[in-house]
């Protein structure tokens, strides 16, 4: 029984859609299989806020820091922890107060990506070794599922935590001074690479003279497509091109010929999600320091009404 957002999805709609992607090379939503959803950024007022949107899906990612002491067996390095939320605001298939299955899987691979390949530089939250350390948390809710909801989650973290900024410290002597954001201007995480994930559905194909052909791959599924696939495949390539993970959660088997034009495209992807992270990043800071330029101007000359008293 397919489910899609609460309801089920019909047998009539799910061999049409599969059909349109194996005979027609074309999906329901009139993408092409490569296809991929305009990715779109929106950072809040504050440093660490941030929605983003593949298409319809969207997800918030709230990150924020607190100094903390250590554990005994890492007493030289932060914490960073990811929290998913999964609520009926993004689904009616999601139940509210108690965390999914779904969830539990995207906060334990956004974890893997990042704290696993090492992006985030966790020897540098360190203030003072055994004493003080910072503790960053990342919060990302789901705020409406269409597909391809893990992606949009981890793109999500990873532009919380670049837009995230920590207080100023000094460490004198035996004790550590933090400076408010009036003090000093706060300061960014150390953040090595961007491990961007790139979701790809799997679907059989069609045999021809007894011989089954490989599978056919589509980028960045809906919701529909993700109900009908036979099988799911996420990797995850930085700015660098070099692989950091690879997931594929059972499903459909795949040869290694296959998984090497995936990999491709991949790469292919993650320059372009990177270099638009950058860009938004970049067209924030401008706006920021445009703001604080002319803190002292609440209006501009534009939307003055000037009187003549004579």
């Amino acid at each position: 029984n397919l489910i899609m957002a609460g309801a089920p999805v019909s047998k009539v709609e799910a061999e049409f859609a599969k059909a349109a992607i194996r005979e027609e090379a074309t999906r329901v939503d009139g993408r092409a299989l490569t296809a991929c959803r305009r990715l779109q950024i929106k950072f809040g007022a504050a440093h660490g806020e941030v929605e983003v949107a593949f298409g319809p899906t969207r997800v918030l990612a709230i990150c924020s820091g607190e100094i903390v002491v250590p554990p005994p067996e890492r007493p030289n390095e932060g914490r960073i922890t990811f929290h998913v939320d999964f609520s009926p605001i993004a689904s009616p298939s999601f139940e509210l107060g108690r965390p999914s299955v779904q969830s539990t899987t995207v906060s334990n691979l956004i974890e893997r990506l990042i704290k696993g390949s090492r992006a985030v530089d966790a020897e540098a939250l360190c203030i003072m070794g055994g004493q003080k350390v910072w503790s960053i948390r990342v919060d990302v809710r789901a705020l409406d599922d269409d597909g391809n909801l893990s992606d949009a989650c981890c793109i999500a973290a990873i532009c919380s935590l670049l837009h995230f900024r920590k207080t100023e410290t000094q460490v004198s002597g035996g004790s550590a001074q933090v400076f408010t954001a009036e003090d000093r201007v706060p300061v960014p995480l150390s953040i090595h690479h961007l491990p961007v994930p790139v979701t790809l559905a799997l679907f059989k194909s069609t045999q021809a003279r007894g011989r089954s052909r490989e599978p056919i791959w589509v980028a960045d599924p809906s919701l529909l497509e993700e109900c009908i696939t036979d099988g799911c495949l996420c990797i995850a390539v930085n700015q660098h091109g070099e692989l950091c993970g690879l997931h594929k959660p059972g499903g459909l088997p795949i040869e290694f010929e296959l998984l090497q034009n995936c990999t491709e495209f991949a790469i292919g992807r993650a320059k372009e999600l990177t270099a638009r992270i950058a860009a938004e990043l970049e067209a924030d800071a401008a706006q920021r320091k445009e703001s604080r330029r002319n803190v002292h101007q609440m209006f501009a000359s534009d939307q003055l009404l000037s009187v003549d008293m004579n």
